[in-house]
C-alpha cells in the first residue's frame, strides 16, 4: 500500500495536529500553575501563550510529517508503518512525560531535567507512583495505544471528500489564529510598560520579565525545550560588572599539619551527633517562636542547650543544604543547577574527616536516597566508616513498612533503630553520627498506627512537589505537624538511649531543619520554590556538657554548625570554614548571610544583612527589598523607602555571588586554596 496523495495526507495530518492542540488546552486547563489561571497575566497574554505551544506543535507535527514523507518511498508497507508507529509513540511519550514532570513540579522536561530524572530514576518513580499512577503508567501506556490507532487507520481508512475539506480549513483557521495571537502576544509584551504586582509576595514584575518567564517555563513543553535551546542572558551580569569583591585567600593545609596544631589537653573526646530534620521550619518549636508544642522532646533539648533563634538554611532544598552543615561551605557552585560530580576536585573538610582523623568512630545514617542529586559524591571524602541510607544498607522490609515510599525513603523509626546498634558497636571510643531525618519530607508520611495529634487519620487530598489545594492548606500545616511530631518520638528514643547508656553527660547533640516549609504564605508549597523565611528560617540547637542554656539572638546559619563543634570540642576552627564560631564572644549584630535556590524552577540567592533582606531573582532579574523588623510576612517592598540600604545589599550579594563562581572556575584555585571569604 503505497502513502495517500498530498490531498489525503494533509487533512489527516490536520487532524492529528488539531488533536494534539485539543490534549494541550486540556492539560493546560487541568494542570497546577497553568498559564490559563495564572494571576499575574492578563487575559490576552494567557490567550497568546496558549498560541504559542499551538503554533509550536504545528511546527513539531509538520517536521515529523515531513521525516516521514522523506523516509516513506524508501520502505516496505510494514517498515513503513512501524517506523510510524515507533516514532509516533516516542513523540507521545516524550510529550506525556514532559506533561507528568510539569503536573508534579511545575517544570516541563529538558536537557538537565532529563539528567535528573535518569539519575534519581528510581526515587523519582516511587514518588510519580505514589502521587499520580496514571501520569506514570496509564498515560504512556494509553499514548502508545494510541499511536498504533492512528497510523493503521492512516493506512487503511479513508476519509470522505467533505470531512477533508472540513479538516484542512479548521486547522488552516486553527493556525491562522494561534500564529496572529502568538505574534501579537511576542510584540504586545515588548511595548507593555505597566508593573504587575503579586500580592502573595509584594513583587513587582515588569510585563516584559513577566511574559517572558512564562512562556519559557509555563507555556508548554515544546517551547520550554527551544527556550533551554536558545540560552538567555545572564541576569546578574550586570551586577557582576559594578562587582569588586575583596576576598581572603586561604591556602589548603593538609590533615596532619591542622591535627599537629590541636592542643591535646584542651581536646574533649565527646561524642557528637548532628541531626538535621527535613522541613523543620522555624515555628514549629516554642523555643524558637513556636505557639503550640508540637515535639517535646527537641523542646527539653532546648531547655538543656543552647537555642540559636536567629538561623537561616544555606539553601531551600537538602542537595544544597544539607552538606554545608558539614563541610562549611556555601552551596552556590554554578550558574545553573548543580549537581556533586564523582570526586570534586575542589577541597573540603567535614566535621567527620578531622574527627576521623583524631580517633573518633563516624557513621552516617540517613532515612534518604543519599544518591538524591548526587550528594554522596561530596559526602564521601573518606572520612565516614560506615555510609546507611535507603539504598545501600540492605534495609529489610520492615524499613518500609505501613510507609509509602517518597524519594527512596524508609521510616526514621527504623534509621534511629540501626544508629542506636552501630553506637553499641562502637562503644570505647567516641563517635561522631550523623543523622538525617525524612518522615516529615513532603507528604508527610507517618505509620498508621501513629496516634495523631493535629490532623484527622483520613486525608483525601493529594499533595504533591509544590502543590496541593490551597483550601486545604490548614489540614496540610496540621498533616506536617503530626509528621513531626513522629519524627520527635524517634529522637526521644535516641536520647532516652543515651541516657539509659550513660553517654549523655559526654555528647554534644545538635539539631536543625535542612530548610523550612511553605504553605502558601507567597504563592508556592513545600520548598526549593525559592528564599522566603518561611523555607529559610530553621531552628538550630546545640547541647553539649557544660554548656550554659540560653536563647542567643545572633545572626546564624547553617555553615556555623561546623565551626561550632569545633569550639565546643577545644578543637582550633578550620581553614576551609566559610562560616563563623557562632559561641564567639563579640556576635555583630550586622553580619551578613547568603541563601541560595538554585533549582530547574526557581532561581533566587539573597542577602541578609542588619534586619534587611534583599532577594534577587534570576529568572526575572527583578530585585526586591524587605525591612524583617518592619515587615517579618516579606509581603511590602522596601526598596523606595531605603534606595541606599538596597544598592549595598545587591553590590555585598553580587560580590559574593562573583567570588564563589569564580573560585568554583579555576580549577588552579581549588588546588592550592580552600573557597574564599569575604572581607
Amino acid at each position: 500500500m503505497t502513502d495517500p496523495q498530498p490531498r489525503r495526507w494533509l487533512p489527516r495530518l490536520s487532524l492529528a495536529w488539531l488533536a494534539l492542540v485539543a490534549v494541550h488546552v486540556a492539560m493546560q486547563l487541568a494542570a497546577p500553575r497553568n498559564v490559563l489561571r495564572d494571576p499575574l497575566l492578563p487575559g490576552w497574554a494567557r490567550a497568546s501563550l496558549l498560541a504559542t505551544e499551538v503554533v509550536a506543535i504545528a511546527l513539531l507535527v509538520l517536521l515529523t510529517a515531513l521525516a516521514f514523507r522523506l523516509l516513506g518511498g524508501r520502505l516496505s508497507p510494514a517498515a513503513r508503518f512501524g517506523l510510524r508507529s515507533s516514532a509516533g509513540a516516542l513523540v507521545l511519550l516524550g510529550l506525556a512525560a514532559s506533561w507528568s514532570a510539569f503536573w508534579l513540579s511545575g517544570q516541563f522536561l529538558d536537557r538537565p531535567g532529563l539528567q535528573f530524572a535518569a539519575s534519581n530514576f528510581d526515587s523519582v518513580r516511587d514518588y510519580a507512583v505514589r502521587v499520580h499512577p496514571f501520569l506514570f503508567y496509564g498515560m504512556p501506556a494509553l499514548l502508545l495505544g494510541v499511536s498504533i490507532a492512528v497510523c493503521a487507520i492512516h493506512d487503511r481508512v479513508a476519509l470522505p471528500a467533505r470531512a477533508e475539506s472540513v479538516a484542512l480549513r479548521l486547522a488552516g483557521g486553527v493556525l491562522a489564529i494561534a500564529a496572529l495571537a502568538a505574534l501579537g502576544g511576542e510584540i504586545g509584551h515588548r511595548y507593555a510598560t505597566a508593573d504587575i504586582t503579586d500580592e502573595s509576595t509584594g513583587n513587582s514584575y515588569s510585563h516584559r520579565d513577566l511574559y517572558r518567564l512564562r512562556r519559557d517555563r509555563n507555556a508548554g513543553p515544546l517551547t520550554h525545550v527551544l527556550s533551554r535551546a536558545l540560552g538567555s542572558k545572564d541576569p546578574f551580569e550586570d551586577d557582576a560588572a559594578a562587582a569588586t569583591p575583596d576576598v581572603v585567600r586561604r591556602p589548603i593545609v593538609p590533615m596532619e599539619q591542622y591535627v599537629a596544631t590541636v592542643e591535646q589537653e584542651r581536646l574533649k573526646r565527646w561524642n557528637v551527633i548532628v541531626v538535621l530534620i527535613d522541613s523543620l521550619r522555624a515555628d514549629q518549636l516554642k523555643a524558637t517562636g513556636g505557639a503550640r508544642e508540637v515535639m517535646p522532646a527537641l523542646e527539653a533539648l532546648a531547655a538543656e542547650g543552647r537555642v540559636f533563634g536567629d538561623c537561616v538554611a544555606q539553601a531551600s532544598h537538602t542537595d544544597y543544604s544539607a552538606p554545608s552543615v558539614f563541610s562549611s561551605h556555601y552551596p552556590l557552585r554554578s550558574r545553573d543547577v548543580y549537581r556533586y560530580p564523582k570526586n570534586p576536585r575542589y577541597p573540603r573538610v567535614m566535621i567527620y574527616d578531622v574527627l576521623h582523623a583524631l580517633g573518633w568512630r563516624t557513621a552516617l545514617y540517613s532515612s534518604q536516597n543519599e544518591e538524591w542529586g548526587q550528594m554522596n559524591n561530596y559526602m564521601q571524602t573518606g572520612g565516614l566508616e560506615v555510609l546507611y541510607h535507603s539504598r545501600t544498607a540492605g534495609v529489610s522490609e520492615d524499613a518500609t513498612k505501613d510507609r509509602p515510599a517518597f524519594s527512596g525513603t524508609v521510616d526514621d523509626a527504623v534509621t534511629v533503630s540501626e544508629s542506636i546498634k552501630w553506637i553499641d558497636r562502637a562503644a570505647g571510643a567516641p563517635f561522631f553520627l550523623y543523622l538525617n531525618l525524612q518522615n516529615s519530607h513532603l507528604p508527610y508520611d507517618v505509620p498508621a498506627d501513629f496516634a495523631r495529634r493535629f490532623a484527622p487519620r483520613d486525608f483525601d487530598a493529594k499533595i504533591s512537589i509544590g502543590w496541593y489545594p490551597k483550601e486545604k492548606t490548614d489540614v496540610v500545616k496540621n498533616v506536617y505537624a503530626d509528621s513531626l511530631a513522629y519524627v520527635d518520638q524517634q529522637l526521644g528514643r535516641l536520647f532516652r538511649g543515651l541516657q539509659e547508656r550513660g553517654l549523655w553527660d559526654r555528647t554534644v547533640v545538635v539539631v536543625c531543619g535542612d530548610h523550612g516549609e511553605a504553605f502558601y504564605e507567597h504563592g508556592s508549597a513545600a520548598h526549593a520554590n525559592g528564599v522566603y523565611d518561611e523555607v529559610m528560617r530553621v531552628p538550630l540547637l546545640m547541647r553539649a556538657p557544660g554548656l550554659e542554656p540560653g536563647r542567643d539572638l545572633r545572626p546564624a546559619q547553617l555553615i556555623d554548625v561546623a565551626p561550632g563543634v569545633f569550639h565546643l570540642l577545644g578543637l582550633p576552627i578550620h581553614p576551609s570554614f566559610q562560616g563563623e564560631n557562632p559561641f564567639a564572644p563579640d556576635p555583630r549584630p550586622d553580619r551578613v548571610r547568603y541563601v541560595v535556590c538554585d533549582t530547574p524552577w526557581k532561581t533566587h540567592i539573597a542577602v541578609y544583612r542588619s534586619g534587611f533582606k534583599l532577594i534577587r531573582d534570576g529568572d526575572l532579574g527583578a530585585s526586591i527589598l524587605y525591612d524583617l523588623g518592619r515587615d517579618p510576612g516579606e509581603k511590602t517592598d522596601a526598596t523606595t523607602a531605603h534606595p541606599d540600604v538596597a544598592r549595598d545589599l545587591r553590590l555585598r550579594l553580587a560580590a559574593w555571588r562573583t567570588a564563589q563562581l569564580d573560585y568554583y572556575d579555576n580549577a588552579l584555585r581549588q588546588s592550592c586554596e580552600y573557597p574564599p571569604v569575604l572581607r
